[in-house]
Protein backbone atom coordinates (compact mmCIF):
# COMPACT_ATOMS: atom_id res chain seq x y z
CA UNK A 1 0.00 0.00 0.00
CA UNK A 2 1.19 3.56 -0.68
CA UNK A 3 1.29 5.81 1.84
CA UNK A 4 -0.32 9.28 1.84
CA UNK A 5 2.71 11.20 1.39
CA UNK A 6 3.67 9.12 -1.74
CA UNK A 7 0.44 9.91 -3.44
CA UNK A 8 0.43 13.32 -2.74
CA UNK A 9 4.13 13.72 -4.17
CA UNK A 10 2.84 11.91 -6.90
CA UNK A 11 0.19 14.31 -7.54
CA UNK A 12 2.34 17.28 -6.98
CA UNK A 13 5.23 16.28 -8.87
CA UNK A 14 5.25 19.32 -11.85
CA UNK A 15 7.22 19.29 -15.06
CA UNK A 16 9.24 22.06 -14.43
CA UNK A 17 10.97 23.66 -17.83
CA UNK A 18 14.95 23.37 -17.44
CA UNK A 19 15.03 26.47 -19.76
CA UNK A 20 14.18 28.79 -17.10
CA UNK A 21 17.06 31.14 -16.20
CA UNK A 22 15.61 34.10 -14.48
CA UNK A 23 12.88 36.02 -13.66
CA UNK A 24 12.33 37.50 -17.22
CA UNK A 25 11.85 33.92 -18.59
CA UNK A 26 9.66 32.45 -15.79
CA UNK A 27 7.17 35.16 -16.27
CA UNK A 28 7.28 35.22 -20.31
CA UNK A 29 6.77 31.37 -19.86
CA UNK A 30 3.69 32.24 -17.61
CA UNK A 31 2.20 34.31 -20.15
CA UNK A 32 2.98 32.86 -23.36
CA UNK A 33 1.42 29.98 -21.69
CA UNK A 34 -1.71 31.58 -20.27
CA UNK A 35 -2.15 32.93 -23.31
CA UNK A 36 -1.93 29.60 -26.12
CA UNK A 37 1.09 31.11 -27.69
CA UNK A 38 3.79 28.98 -26.21
CA UNK A 39 5.38 28.94 -29.65
CA UNK A 40 6.03 32.41 -29.51
CA UNK A 41 8.11 32.46 -26.17
CA UNK A 42 10.63 34.62 -28.04
CA UNK A 43 8.84 37.19 -29.11
CA UNK A 44 7.36 37.69 -25.15
CA UNK A 45 10.64 37.22 -24.12
CA UNK A 46 11.77 40.31 -26.28
CA UNK A 47 8.82 42.62 -25.29
CA UNK A 48 8.86 41.45 -21.69
CA UNK A 49 12.92 42.75 -21.43
CA UNK A 50 12.05 46.29 -22.92
CA UNK A 51 9.05 46.80 -20.56
CA UNK A 52 10.15 45.19 -17.38
CA UNK A 53 8.75 42.18 -15.70
CA UNK A 54 6.78 44.47 -13.41
CA UNK A 55 4.90 46.38 -15.95
CA UNK A 56 4.49 42.52 -17.79
CA UNK A 57 2.92 41.43 -14.72
CA UNK A 58 0.66 44.03 -14.65
CA UNK A 59 -0.65 44.05 -18.06
CA UNK A 60 -1.04 40.37 -17.77
CA UNK A 61 -2.91 40.76 -14.65
CA UNK A 62 -5.46 43.09 -16.43
CA UNK A 63 -5.87 41.00 -19.78
CA UNK A 64 -6.44 38.27 -17.33
CA UNK A 65 -9.19 39.68 -15.63
CA UNK A 66 -10.98 40.66 -19.22
CA UNK A 67 -12.90 38.17 -21.20
CA UNK A 68 -10.59 39.16 -24.22
CA UNK A 69 -10.79 37.09 -27.58
CA UNK A 70 -6.96 37.58 -28.48
CA UNK A 71 -5.21 38.08 -25.39
CA UNK A 72 -1.61 37.70 -27.29
CA UNK A 73 -2.76 41.04 -29.38
CA UNK A 74 -3.82 43.02 -26.56
CA UNK A 75 -0.75 41.76 -24.69
CA UNK A 76 1.60 43.01 -27.29
CA UNK A 77 -0.49 46.58 -27.87
CA UNK A 78 -0.60 47.32 -24.24
CA UNK A 79 2.94 47.26 -24.10
CA UNK A 80 3.71 49.09 -27.44
CA UNK A 81 2.11 51.96 -25.40
CA UNK A 82 3.90 51.60 -22.23
CA UNK A 83 7.38 51.80 -24.38
CA UNK A 84 6.64 54.91 -26.10
CA UNK A 85 5.31 56.45 -23.24
CA UNK A 86 9.22 55.65 -21.04
CA UNK A 87 10.58 56.97 -24.63
CA UNK A 88 8.75 59.94 -24.58
CA UNK A 89 9.68 60.56 -20.79
CA UNK A 90 13.34 59.69 -21.82
CA UNK A 91 13.27 62.67 -24.67
CA UNK A 92 11.67 65.24 -22.13
CA UNK A 93 14.35 65.04 -20.51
Amino acid sequence: MDNLSSLIKNKIDVKKNKNIHSEVHYWTDVISSAFGERKKFAMYLGIIKKIGVSQARQIFAEIKDSNVSSPGKLFFWKAKQVNNKDKEVKNKE
